[in-house]
């Protein structure tokens, strides 16, 4: 019985997708599927039943999950214990974070961490917010979470921490025609900004409906681009290809060195909320315990008026 194994039969059963569940293992498609055929010949059973294009778990699944579950989340207490034993002389720490925080905020903690503590591995994966929520509920690998959203996540399954304060601003070109008159004006007003061509960084971006409800009525943009990254986002408003609305903390070097011109919505207040998620139900691991020891130093040393940890 091998652990990859078991792994790829709960992530199929929680993710009801084999692309997902490959994408969750770090693997192909087809080798997630091999590990679960592998599974269902050591139980002699079929473990999946395909309706259609969805997968539901068959009867004898639904009997042996649970028992797939507790025997991952043993041997995962089995580290946290040999972890303890080591004095954090060794041992391993997996994060999951959206853009924001997992880009801009947390190599400069992972950097102070290791200096403290060069024994432990680190495994930092940037996700989507809602992929991240998901790795904290349905006990994926990542011990620790990082999102930045307008609200925190009401599940009692999830520790959801605010720590920092994420303040958003429009962005725009150093050659944008209405710079001067925006510079002078303090800003832009929401009608001048849906005049512009909006870039954003990929088409499920929860961006607009915050928007909406930063400024309590319906937004259309003249014109949208979507990137594919924040990168890409930063580098075609350097063009004059466009504005967008990004957080502040992606932007102080290009803003410092005027590249980037940096401006508030007349009458709207946009801001999120970096949270730390982690489960409720499970020990943090002393690994875990000294990152977010470090976190907080870090936060309270380089964001004093923006840090929210007590």
């Amino acid at each position: 019985m091998k652990i990859e194994n078991l792994e790829a039969f709960v992530k199929i059963a929680q993710l009801r997708s084999f692309t997902q569940a490959a994408d969750a293992c770090f693997c192909t498609q087809a080798t997630i599927s091999l590990r679960l055929k592998n599974l269902e010949m050591y139980f002699k059973t079929q473990l999946f039943d395909r309706v259609g294009r969805n997968i539901e778990l068959t009867e004898e699944g639904r009997r042996i999950l649970p028992f797939c579950q507790s025997a991952l989340s043993s041997l995962e207490q089995s580290k946290i214990e040999l972890e303890a034993m080591n004095g954090l002389t060794t041992g391993s720490l997996a994060l999951c974070s959206s853009n924001t925080p997992g880009t801009y905020l947390l190599p400069r903690i992972i950097a102070e961490y290791h200096k403290q503590y060069s024994g432990i591995d680190i495994d930092s994966r940037i996700r989507y917010a809602r992929d991240v929520i998901q790795e904290m509920l349905f006990d994926g690998e990542a011990e620790l979470g990082f999102v930045s959203q307008p609200e925190g996540i009401d599940d009692k399954k999830i520790t959801c921490q605010p720590v920092l304060t994420d303040e958003l601003c429009v962005i725009v070109s150093s050659e944008h025609e209405s710079l001067s008159r925006w510079l002078q004006q303090g800003g832009l007003t929401m009608r001048e900004l849906q005049k512009q061509t909006l870039l954003l960084s990929n088409q499920k971006t929860s961006l607009i409906a915050n928007l909406e409800r930063a400024s309590a009525g319906k937004v259309k943009f003249n014109t949208q681009i979507v990137l594919g990254s924040m990168e890409a986002v930063k580098k075609a408003v350097c063009l004059n290809t466009g504005i967008a609305i990004v957080s502040q903390f992606l932007i102080q070097d290009e803003v410092k060195e005027k590249k980037l011109f940096q401006l508030r919505i007349k009458g709207v207040n946009l801001q999120r909320t970096v949270y730390l998620l982690h489960r409720r139900n499970r020990s943090l691991s002393p690994a875990a315990q000294a990152f977010i020891r470090v976190l907080e130093t870090e936060l309270l040393t380089q964001y004093p008026e923006r840090c929210l940890v007590e």
